[in-house]
């Protein structure tokens, strides 16, 4: 059984990290639905309200999802270490998709979430401990 005691201190530190930014996620698709009718903001960025309020929706639920991962990946479950890289994927995904579709978002401001996430997958997939940890016996 997978403890506290036998988990790599990568596997804790990534998950609270995880949780971090799930939890910002959360917090920033709170602001944006309260921001979504501000008419100064939807012109400086140049999109429509409902662009905003599909924003902050996919924003909740994508930081609820990565905090419900983080607690499966520190009780050692598989198939959460196997859905981390479907989450930088898709961060990627969301990252080229802001610097194409908005041209005021530069692309060297947006990378360092992907960056991280993609750090977080490469250790849980190839470091020794963590793949011992997460191996099923």
């Amino acid at each position: 059984m997978n403890t506290a005691a036998n988990r790599p201190f990568g596997v804790s530190f990534l998950s609270i990290l995880l949780m971090i930014g799930g939890i910002l996620d959360i917090v920033a698709g709170v602001f944006v639905l309260f921001q979504r009718g501000d008419d100064d903001l939807l012109a400086a960025i140049d999109v429509s309200d409902g662009d905003v309020t599909n924003y902050g929706i996919f924003a909740i639920v994508f930081g609820v999802i990565v905090v419900l991962v983080a607690r499966a990946l520190r009780s050692g479950a598989n198939w959460a270490r196997l859905l981390v890289a479907v989450i930088a994927a898709i961060r990627l995904a969301s990252v080229i998709w802001l610097v194409a579709a908005y041209h005021n978002i530069h692309w060297y401001n947006a990378i360092w979430p992907t960056v991280l996430y993609s750090l977080v997958a490469i250790y849980l997939f190839f470091d020794d401990d963590a793949k011992r940890y997460f191996r099923r016996t």
